[in-house]
């Protein structure tokens, strides 16, 4: 795997594990933005792998899915829409209109860390990222 890749997935298993760090914290929104963080982190080093393209400057899940995918990805399509919302509405308040750590509770944060699990999980058996 090219070396660029390989940082692209580590980070993205980083976020995977500050996810959780933020969910045991009860910091909601953070555990909620790094579920999906590491998603996209993930997503884009399989662009590097199966591609072979530049990373991408997307942010959409569910078109960094199907680039790398195709219609194989309509596995984890649910939790790519999940996620998906979720890269401005945790960390602004003038897109959660209102603080995001008031917006975010534990089962919503819970439910964002399984789903971002499912994901790696799923890449891991369609592509080698080691």
């Amino acid at each position: 795997m090219r070396e660029e890749a390989q940082f692209w997935a580590e980070d993205a298993k980083w976020d995977l594990e500050c996810a959780q760090d933020m969910l045991d914290k009860a910091r909601y929104n953070y555990a909620v933005w790094l579920s999906r963080q590491s998603v996209e982190k993930l997503l884009k080093a399989c662009c590097l792998v199966i591609l072979k393209s530049p990373v991408p400057r997307d942010h959409n899940l569910l078109t960094l899915g199907r680039s790398c995918f195709g219609d194989g990805m309509v596995e984890v399509n649910s939790q790519l829409t999940f996620l998906n919302p979720h890269y401005t509405t945790t960390r602004y308040v003038d897109a959660a209109l209102g603080a995001p750590k008031d917006i975010f509770d534990r089962e919503f944060a819970e439910q964002a860390l399984a789903r971002a699990r499912e994901v790696f999980e799923w890449i891991q058996s369609k592509a080698n990222l080691g």
